[in-house]
């Protein structure tokens, strides 16, 4: 029999950091609003009906989702890192996520809240492996082998998490109602796990999946966990916005990727057509970039050299490239450097800002966050967005 090391405390503990990174993001965004328009409403009805009052959180622009702040937590509050080890995935499932429901769900017509009605049980009846004990678990079975990681090895988990989030839509004067459901179905590249036997003695399961089969298994997955949120009080007739999400390798610097979604009609539970989802992160410098983006490479490594110029030998520079059907949209840049005094810190981070703004070599129409650290905290930030002639610089006083 498998089991997990130390479930129980792993997953409080874990739930407990997700709390906390939770809170911290709403103090931080707490600090983006201050003009009267922005003011925060109290709404009536939580999209489950309770007579509960709950905070309707205004967006930063008009791409954004304005948020529903339950008077609750959901009950899976922070459990994604449970399923989800990669913090770089945890991040790109959640935000990927909601970027894609914006088609089906605009922000002009909905709001976002955290996913209400799937709960700890329901995911976990989705993530076990199939068994007498746990026989609704849509993870294969242990396999044949002469020891438990033998077996693990030879039938790899693929399902490693079912996000949720809801999009509801205003019904009347300060009352919203459920509109639509999105669900992202994660799933391993690589099948990584702790697994141990009737003994107690532990053992490390490491092994890379067939990326094509680990697909065409997800959209099966995706049939069967349609049907079950179909079965979900207050779920049955709305609309369902369903994504396949291909987790990167463990230690990877950049996440995953989404590759297909697929649209549920009112009522139905079945998924017809799946449509393709074009976009990756790329990490510069790396073979991949050189094979499939090599001008954006080439690009990267003269940005890169006069970045070092500063200090040439006590610099390392690495970069992040999203990309939407081949195109490069969005681009961060990890600086890390050895500073001896504050005064270097703001001299090379001008000097950063200075090339940012009169000699970067990526097109202007992209977005560009920098991020200039030491060895152990953060030092500056500098964003440049398409309609800024300036980028903004910010650096932290410790």
């Amino acid at each position: 029999m498998t089991l997990w090391i130390g479930r129980e405390c792993s997953v409080l503990l874990k739930k407990w950091l997700g709390l906390c990174v939770v809170c911290s993001m709403l103090i931080l965004s707490a600090c983006s609003f201050g003009s009267d328009d922005n003011k925060n409403k109290v709404i009536k009805n939580t999209p489950k009906g309770d007579d509960q009052k709950v905070t309707l959180i205004p967006q930063v622009n008009s791409k954004d989702y304005q948020s529903i702040q339950p008077k609750k937590p959901s009950d899976t509050r922070g459990y994604i890192t449970y399923g989800v080890t990669n913090r770089t995935d945890i991040d790109e499932l959640e935000m990927g996520l909601m970027r894609l429901s914006k088609d089906p769900f605009s922000p002009n017509d909905y709001v976002f809240q955290s996913g209400q009605y799937l709960t700890e049980k329901d995911i976990n009846g989705m993530l076990y492996r199939k068994s007498k004990d746990t026989p609704h678990g849509l993870n294969p079975p242990l396999g044949d082998g002469k020891d438990v990681r033998e077996k693990a090895e030879n039938s790899p988990k693929i399902l490693s998490y079912v996000l949720e989030q809801d999009y509801l839509k205003k019904s009347g004067k300060d009352e919203y109602k459920l509109g639509g459901v999105s669900l992202a179905i994660s799933l391993n590249q690589v099948y990584a796990d702790k697994v141990m036997d009737k003994e107690g003695k532990t053992y490390e399961v490491k092994k890379d999946l067939d990326i094509n089969k680990v697909k065409q298994k997800g959209k099966e997955y995706a049939q069967e966990i349609v049907k079950r949120v179909r079965g979900k009080k207050g779920l049955g007739q709305v609309p369902i916005f369903v994504t396949l999400y291909l987790e990167a390798p463990p230690e990877s610097l950049v996440p995953g990727h989404y590759f297909a979604k697929a649209s549920v009609s009112q009522g139905s539970s079945s998924i017809g057509k799946w449509d393709k989802v074009d976009s990756e992160y790329i990490l510069f410098p790396s073979s991949k970039a050189n094979k499939d983006y090599k001008s954006d490479a080439d690009i990267f490594n003269n940005f890169k050299k006069d970045v070092e110029d500063y200090f040439p030998n006590f610099i390392g520079v690495i970069g992040k490239g999203f990309y939407k059907g081949g195109e490069l949209d969005n681009l961060t840049f990890d600086i890390s450097i050895k500073f001896y005094d504050k005064t270097e810190v703001v001299g090379f981070t001008n000097y950063v800002a200075s090339l940012l703004q009169n000699n970067f070599p990526f097109p202007g129409s992209v977005p560009v966050q920098i991020y200039i650290k030491s060895a152990n905290q953060p030092e500056a930030v500098i964003v440049k967005k398409p309609d800024q002639d300036k980028p903004f610089v910010h650096i932290y006083r410790q």
